[in-house]
């Protein structure tokens, strides 16, 4: 099932909320450093972010088909095997629906 994503927590005209779920958190890391040769040709297909954003939109209820109030966190670590971007995202998943008369 799509979900729709929403940074906030107020609905356009014509759609309301019919159900909230508790507030689901994932959180992953992307390297931002160069990868070495062999690395770079294993990871050539590998999309970090969009791996971390579907995992997040994966622990939504399946009944959900929104999350609402998606917040994103980053925070950047050097270490000796490469420089990483840790990323969060924040959301409450729930149950949307349009409005019949608007």
């Amino acid at each position: 099932m799509d979900r729709i994503l929403f940074s906030t927590d107020q609905m356009p005209i014509g759609i309301e909320i019919k159900q909230i779920y508790a507030m689901i958190q994932v959180s992953g890391t992307v390297e931002i450093s160069k990868k070495g040769l062999l690395r770079g040709i294993f990871d050539r297909n590998k999309n970090e972010y969009q791996e971390i954003l579907d995992r997040f939109i994966g622990h939504a209820p399946s009944e959900a088909n929104a999350v609402i109030g998606v917040q994103i966190s980053t925070a950047a670590q050097a270490f000796n095997n490469g420089s990483f971007l840790y990323v969060t995202y924040i959301g409450t998943p729930a149950i949307i629906s349009q409005i019949e008369d608007v």
